[in-house]
């Protein structure tokens, strides 16, 4: 294990060494079966400790200072993908990213994403950003100053990680924004007999009420998708449709994975093997 000191060196070059990656996981529609966005997800490639999630290092960029370089690689690396994305055939896609409380907060951060949103040429709203509900409840009023400016800069936004309806559905009917995605340990399960699906269908009536969509995380057998189709979910993302992909092959999915509707993948995606049994994605 290598010492905190040497870790924060290694984050500090992680932007410029080529350490630093974005993986694409497809968002599905569940009524079409279409790949509707992607939701990036970061990876680290340590020299001594080997593939690294957000969860290993995040807390470290913070308080080292490294979140704001890191999340501006993210934002061009990510809008740069997106931007490839115009030319596929197929319909638009949206990239989703993960900004935290820190970027958030940060000054001229709204100005860093509508200049990236510029320089890139990318349509309105295809570049979206995901916000934890923690972060919201976190922010409280000072939550609408912050989305408001984000909306200006021209991207979608969305709740992620969402869990807790009596303290944060009401309160999001007040923000700009587009979607609410439902936490993993919500959708785990849903469809099965000893299953109490009452607050998953509440969201999603509520959240329609208010003209947002819902993503479902983490689907991972076809009962719960076949369920949360049920309960008029929107979309879903998650171990069952596809893991994280590298950008090319997230791009030969934009353009081949369309046959997951109704829990038949279709032929052109059967190189890659997509569980009809509940699997960890940890």
């Amino acid at each position: 294990m290598v010492t905190t000191a040497v870790d924060i060196a290694s984050l500090h070059r992680a932007t410029s060494d080529g350490s630093l990656e974005l993986m694409y996981q497809p968002e599905i529609d569940l009524d079409s079966g279409a790949i509707v966005a992607m939701e990036g997800l970061l990876r680290w490639h340590h020299g001594e400790l080997g593939v690294l999630g957000p969860g290993d290092f995040l807390d470290l960029a913070v308080r080292s200072g490294e979140i704001s370089p890191i999340g501006e690689w993210v934002l061009r690396t990510g809008a740069a993908e997106a931007k490839s994305w115009t030319s596929l055939r197929g319909p638009a896609r949206q990239l989703w990213l993960n900004i935290s409380a820190e970027q958030l907060r940060a000054a001229g951060f709204a100005e860093l994403v509508a200049g990236v949103v510029e320089e890139f040429q990318l349509p309105r709203g295809a570049l979206g950003l995901e916000v934890t509900e923690r972060t919201i409840l976190d922010l409280g009023r000072d939550a609408a100053a912050f989305l408001v400016a984000l909306r200006g800069a021209g991207v979608s936004l969305a709740v992620d990680d969402f869990s807790s309806y009596y303290a944060t559905l009401g309160a999001i009917e007040a923000l700009p924004v587009d979607a609410v995605k439902l936490g993993h340990r919500y959708v785990r399960g849903v469809g099965e007999d000893d299953n109490d699906d009452s607050f998953v269908a509440t969201v999603i009536a509520r959240a329609h009420d208010r003209g947002l969509y819902v993503v479902a995380e983490g689907v991972e057998t076809w009962a719960e998708s076949a369920r949360l189709t049920e309960l008029g979910c929107d979309r879903a993302h998650g171990w069952l449709f596809a893991s994280a992909q590298r950008a090319d092959k997230a791009r030969w999915l934009l353009t081949q994975g369309t046959g997951w509707r109704g829990g038949i993948v279709s032929p052109e995606v059967q190189a890659i093997p997509y569980p009809n049994q509940r699997i960890s994605s940890s």
